[in-house]
């Protein structure tokens, strides 16, 4: 395979910015320009951008805002909408924004010390900063109130792939002269593409081909009085499809007044393990009112239950939509889990076994990752791993092991939830969506999210619809530590995984049968986990036996194609399933994103990953 793939060399990984700090004001050697003004670049930041777009005013009155910039740089323009957003608790934001060559915490550290007045709010972004890998990664700020969607890579290759509706742009990046590929007419195509009716734009630059450009992109432009010795800048507004009552194009900061359609406010979830839970913490803190439903009496009870579990990506030679998304899921998954203080250990080690992963981590010896994404195991001692010897893998820093109970428990705090209630039918009424569970009890949610795990195929059969979800039964063994395997300080991958030991044992799995009505046989699934285990591995258990082991059964569901459902049933129920072995790698960046497709919010995920999700690829009626 090595031989013959056409993805070696292959270079999946960002460009490192060099930067010079010029009398405290950072500089790129790549566009011989500065990432904000000599004399003041907050200031410059609220004259041209905030003041630009009519901002403060806006911020007083609207319940959500969706920002889109081109340049992160910095941050410096975020921080500067986080200072003002202190003053309007009511506020939300969604903001997009891209970058070629992310910063990392200490260059971003560099730049913030002459900017005292936002000192909090960027320890407060530095703290939350995503890996530098190519794609996205969203960051929840102001205590949930902020989404940061950060997209890393080339903005004209990432704007066609994106359906967002931004109410404002703040158009940033170095000057057109020294960076013209992010001011191309088909860039400000897709800007106006991705811009409201009324929506606006401000730009530090007046250059004409960008004015031409924007006008034939949809906006009405105006020049405006530039920050300290620069004469000129730009703004202007998208011009609706029809006049709308408000819009005057000699002022283009005046946006009509969009009627925002009603979303649900209380949206019961069906199911309470990581997938609900993790639209749970979604929609609270967008504001909405979660409830959680469970036939069993406790979160986390079925497939979520387990002692222990990885979270860890599938990443493809080719890098495709899916490979991508399973990035960006580790990427919030890992922070997630470290946050709620649910995290084991740091890193997962994935071992060349069996044959068509020691095949696939061929490949990626020959090409360029993102070292803190994915490299060759053989760079780190295995002693730092608590390994006695070498076993050759790939290692994922931003890998976990995890404690399930801890992770559900954090993000399910924000609901309301309701056990021992398994669900008999789902009728739409007058009221909204109404329940039944087995007793005859009743709830009634304006919507309704099927999270159910194995019961997804049974909960869409009761609203009328299939889907051909497989469910399976997966055994996994608590092995007790032993003096050679009780320093293991990484999660373990190999077709099977290995935990670090919690409170003495290891889990160790897993067995996965279809046959859901066999007889369980204990012995067997003993005996079958540990033959899973590479022959670099079974010294570590040599001196422990299958006799007398704990083990713990749940059932998972899953599709043909191995990719999680996500999306829109019909009208007011939505879906979250589908997520296999990985629910605790998928579930907490596709959990959110559901949230905010339900309540209307920015989804910012490249389409052909959305396409590559959707449940309508499987559901019939």
């Amino acid at each position: 395979m090595t031989r013959l793939s056409p993805h070696l060399n292959a270079n999946y990984d960002l460009p490192v910015p060099q930067i010079d700090m010029a009398g405290g004001v950072p500089r790129a050697r790549a566009f011989d320009d500065s990432y904000y003004n000599a004399d003041d670049g907050l200031a410059e930041t609220r004259h041209v951008f905030l003041d630009g777009n009519d901002l403060p005013a806006r911020m007083a009155t609207a319940e959500h805002l969706t920002i889109a910039e081109t340049g992160f740089g910095t941050g410096l323009n975020l921080l500067a909408v986080m200072a003002v957003m202190k003053q309007h608790p009511h506020l939300q934001i969604d903001y997009v924004s891209l970058e070629a060559a992310p910063l990392d915490a200490d260059m971003m550290a560099a730049t913030h010390a002459a900017f005292p007045a936002v000192g909090d709010e960027a320890s407060a972004l530095r703290a939350a900063l995503p890996p530098r890998w190519p794609g996205y990664h969203l960051v929840a700020l102001a205590g949930g109130r902020i989404s940061l969607h950060l997209h890393y890579g080339d903005a004209a290759a990432i704007l066609p792939t994106l359906d967002i509706t931004a109410d404002c742009w703040f158009l940033d990046g170095f000057a057109p002269a020294r960076n013209p590929s992010l001011w191309t007419s088909d860039v400000l195509s897709q800007i106006g593409r991705l811009t409201a009716d009324g929506g606006s734009f401000a730009s530090f630059t007046a250059a004409g081909d960008v004015r031409r450009g924007l006008q034939d992109a949809g906006f009405d432009v105006c020049k405006a009085a530039g920050f300290g010795r620069k004469r000129d800048m730009i703004r202007g507004i998208k011009r609706p499809a029809t006049a709308a009552e408000g819009y005057d194009s000699q002022n283009p900061i005046s946006p009509p007044n969009a009627s925002r359609q009603k979303y649900p406010g209380r949206i019961a979830i069906i199911g309470a393990g990581i997938a609900g839970a993790s639209v749970a913490a979604g929609l609270a803190r967008r504001g909405a009112e979660p409830l959680l439903i469970d036939s069993a009496s406790a979160l986390a009870s079925a497939a979520s239950g387990n002692r222990a579990a990885l979270q860890s990506p599938r990443l493809s030679v080719d890098h495709n939509a899916m490979s991508r998304l399973s990035a960006s899921c580790l990427s919030f998954a890992a922070r997630t889990a470290d946050t709620a203080g649910a995290t084991i250990a740091a890193g997962v080690l994935a071992i060349d076994a069996p044959d068509r992963m020691a095949e696939r981590h061929a490949v990626f010896r020959h090409q360029s990752w993102p070292d803190s994404l994915v490299r060759d195991a053989g760079t780190i001692p295995s002693s730092a791993m608590g390994l006695d010897g070498e076993v050759p893998g790939m290692f994922f820093e931003y890998g976990r092991a995890i404690q399930p109970s801890v992770l559900v428990e954090m993000l399910a705090a924000p609901a309301e939830f309701t056990g021992d209630f398994a669900v008999t039918s789902i009728v739409r009424t007058g009221e909204g969506v109404t329940l039944t569970a087995y007793d005859g009890r009743h709830l009634t949610a304006d919507a309704v999210v099927l999270a159910g795990g194995a019961s997804a195929g049974l909960l869409l059969q009761q609203i009328g619809s299939v889907m051909p979800v497989e469910v399976t039964r997966g055994q996994v063994s608590h092995v007790p530590a032993t003096p050679q395997s009780a320093g293991l300080d990484v999660g373990v991958s190999f077709g099977g995984y290995l935990t670090p030991p919690v409170d003495g044992l290891h889990e160790l799995g897993a067995t996965f049968s279809r046959n859901l009505d066999a007889a369980s046989d204990d012995a067997a699934a003993h005996a079958h986990n540990f033959n899973l285990l590479p022959d670099g591995l079974l010294p570590h258990f040599a001196a422990g036996g299958i006799e007398n082991l704990g083990l713990r059964t749940s059932c998972r569901a899953s599709l043909a194609d191995r990719r999680p459902a996500m999306g829109r049933v019909e009208d007011d129920i939505w879906m979250l399933g589908g997520l296999g072995a990985r629910g605790f790698t998928l579930a907490p960046l596709l959990g959110d994103m559901l949230a905010a497709a339900i309540l209307g919010r920015a989804m910012p995920l490249a389409r052909d990953q959305m396409a590559g999700i959707d449940v309508v690829r499987y559901l019939q009626t």
